[in-house]
């Protein structure tokens, strides 16, 4: 496995970064503010062909390796989270489920605007009452003749208060457990069909979070995505995806974290010399290296794998499932350090909004919480390690 940056990777990371620093940072106090969405600016990623570079051409993608997708999600984190974290719910999630298991039709009406930045999308697993515990889903999917009728809700959806498309999974045989779960294609407008204001969060305050709600919602069965009933293994395939890009928007806010800390240590002087010269800041500085580079070095063998294709993910199925947990787990919970250490070498300014420390703590902790828990992680490595 060579992880050596091609000319064209070094320069795909160049532009992306001026680009990112021109066109998202000066909006991500509004952002923040919830004063603004990341559409406008996703909407620019797109014309710019910084949005779903892996897909195929043929949908509006460049056919890009996942390194290309990966430099540019650590480009967007650096400077806005929120951001790149709606960017890849819309085209990772659902581009993505609708790209591995549609039909043709499907991809040809969905994928293209999604592509393009003219639609967002959303995917809706989590319940109320069903977050990590699959098999407690309560939403419904009853057959009637050609057609579904859906009842049930959604929450913690990124995307969901403004998304045109949404990819919903729902119960069509309550008997076989998860093994009955089945995915659907909705569009906005769709009678039956709405979705609630937009949560007030903590972090990632720029990403809208929201609720879907599906009530008597009649659908035709050319809405079904994949085949009825494989809708939990089918979303797998976008899962690992997200888990294993997961850690580019931690390793974003690192970077992040990092070099405002180094430049900030050298500047700050007290007691006569430069803060940089005591030990328990540097010993800070030298810890949030450690776990970038870690995390990079583990990213990049996922990426790797992912490159070999599906067939040879399924060959070493627990090998990924168990690197893809690992590389979440330790990156997440190495961005919530390195941003708070952060905010400690600032000191009281790390304390305040105006140097943005505090912001990209509130953005990190997400990453220990959302697309599996860290908890669910260590589980998912524990099994696979016993079994």
């Amino acid at each position: 496995m060579d992880f050596t940056f091609t000319e064209e990777h070094k320069m795909l990371q160049k532009e992306c970064r001026k680009f990112c620093e021109k066109e998202i940072a000066p909006y991500v106090e509004e952002l923040d503010r919830r004063e603004r969405t990341p559409y406008e600016s996703i909407r620019k990623l797109a014309k710019q062909g910084y949005l779903s570079v892996t897909m195929p051409e043929e949908y509006g993608g460049a056919g890009a390796d996942m390194l290309s997708a990966a430099i540019i999600s650590i480009e967007m984190s650096r400077v806005c989270p929120s951001t790149a974290l709606s960017a890849g719910a819309s085209t990772l999630l659902f581009g993505g489920s609708v790209y591995h298991v549609g039909n043709e039709e499907q991809k040809k009406k969905y994928l293209k605007p999604i592509v393009k930045g003219e639609k967002i999308g959303c995917w809706g697993m989590t319940e109320p009452g069903a977050g990590s515990d699959v098999i407690s889903l309560k939403s419904t999917a009853k057959k009637d003749g050609d057609y579904y009728i859906l009842n049930g809700q959604k929450t913690f959806i990124t995307n969901a208060p403004y998304a045109d498309f949404f990819v919903v999974y729902a119960v069509t045989d309550k008997s076989l457990g998860h093994r009955g779960v089945s995915a659907f294609i909705l569009e906005r407008g769709m009678e039956g069909l709405s979705t609630g204001e937009p949560f007030d969060k903590m972090g990632m305050r720029g990403s809208p979070t929201g609720e879907i709600f599906m009530e008597d919602l009649k659908i035709h069965k050319s809405q079904i995505l994949g085949t009825e009933n494989r809708g939990f293994y089918d979303a797998l395939l976008s899962m690992n995806d997200e888990r294993a890009l997961a850690p580019t928007l931690a390793i974003g806010i690192m970077e992040t974290c990092l070099e405002t800390s180094v430049k900030y240590a050298k500047e700050r002087v007290q007691f006569g010399q430069s803060i940089a010269f005591f030990q328990a800041i540097q010993f800070k500085l030298a810890r949030m290296y450690v776990a970038i580079e870690n995390s990079r070095t583990t990213l990049y063998q996922l990426l790797w794998m992912i490159e070999q294709g599906i067939d040879w993910i399924k060959a070493h199925k627990s090998e990924f499932a168990m690197k893809a947990s690992a590389a979440k787990l330790y990156s997440s919970e190495m961005a919530t350090q390195c941003a708070l250490d952060a905010i400690q070498i600032h000191g009281g300014y790390g304390y305040m909004k105006e140097y943005h420390m505090e912001r990209f703590m509130r953005d990190a902790k997400l990453m220990e919480i959302g697309a599996g828990t860290s908890e669910i992680q260590q589980l998912i490595i524990a099994r696979e390690l016993i079994k």
